[in-house]
């Protein structure tokens, strides 16, 4: 019988592999159907938690309300306070990261503990 944290591990190893292999964001519905085995919601939820505290991901919150989720590439010092677009397509509902890099302005007698930056409208392969 395998241990949990084999389990985990694995889980773990399948979500990480599934996100790199994506060029956009995707739900943590995306991952759970990308999946090549059952895992529950709740589940890929920790898994994303526990990925976002280390660094290892970001997400970004779409229009609908929802989580979109994204593999870290020098997301910077603080893991929560990402300086780039996130651009969602009206049509196709795709949420990517974009390589545009913003000035986070020091703003005074604030602290700021979080960003996210969305840009809504229509992508390049759906304006065809």
């Amino acid at each position: 019988m395998e241990s949990k944290k084999t389990r985990n591990t694995e889980k773990q190893n399948l979500v990480r592999n599934i996100l790199s292999k994506t060029e956009h964001t995707m739900s943590a519905e995306d991952i759970i159907h990308a999946m090549p085995i059952k895992v529950n919601k709740t589940t890929i939820y920790r898994i994303l938690d526990r990925f976002a505290e280390k660094g290892e991901v970001h997400f970004i919150t779409g229009k609908n309300g929802k989580a979109y989720y994204a593999l870290c590439d020098n997301c910077g010092v603080s893991h929560k306070i990402h300086n780039h677009i996130h651009f969602e397509c009206q049509e196709c509902k795709e949420v990517t990261c974009q390589p545009n890099t913003l000035h986070i302005p020091n703003l005074e007698g604030f602290t700021i503990q979080e960003t996210q930056f969305l840009v809504i409208g229509i992508c390049n392969k759906c304006k065809k």
